[in-house]
């Protein structure tokens, strides 16, 4: 059964953190899932919860890889193993150790369109306006990428 909320998963790692002597640990929007402090030092967690004990397939945003490049040595992608007895497995990943794991597959647009007239295009604080000079800013960096220059 696939679960779709991660609010309880996200307070099972506060917990654990807090066990292991964290002074604090609190659910964050951005950079990180959780946000927590241990000895003066501000630590990220990035929470990817799955049902599968075999394999996680996922995305992190470039928000949360842009905070893990900043602060490596206290960024961790926590990969959260629920299993069917409602208990939870973490596995704790640095950036480099992630990376291995990653692709960048070619770049999406995403559009939003009321069909019935009624909805206006909702607008994010985060989300770039599709704009002919940004396409071309994507296509020029995805070129970079994929060729290696």
């Amino acid at each position: 059964m696939a679960f779709k909320s991660d609010v309880e998963v996200k307070q099972k790692f506060i917990e654990k953190l807090l066990k292991e002597g964290f002074n604090t640990a609190e659910v964050k929007a951005k950079p990180a899932d959780i946000v927590a402090q241990k000895n003066g030092v501000t630590w990220y967690y990035e929470i990817k919860l799955t049902d599968h004990d075999d394999t996680c397939f996922g995305a992190a945003t470039l928000t949360e890889w842009e905070q893990a490049l900043k602060t490596p040595e206290c960024y961790r992608f926590v990969i959260a193993i629920r299993h069917q007895n409602g208990g939870y497995e973490f596995r704790e990943f640095t950036p480099v150790e992630f990376m291995k794991f990653s692709t960048i597959p070619p770049f999406k647009v995403y559009f939003n369109i009321s069909l019935d007239g009624k909805r206006k295009r909702k607008q994010t604080r985060s989300a770039i306006p599709m704009t002919e000079e940004n396409l071309q800013h994507m296509l020029d960096v995805f070129r970079i990428m994929r060729e290696g220059k």
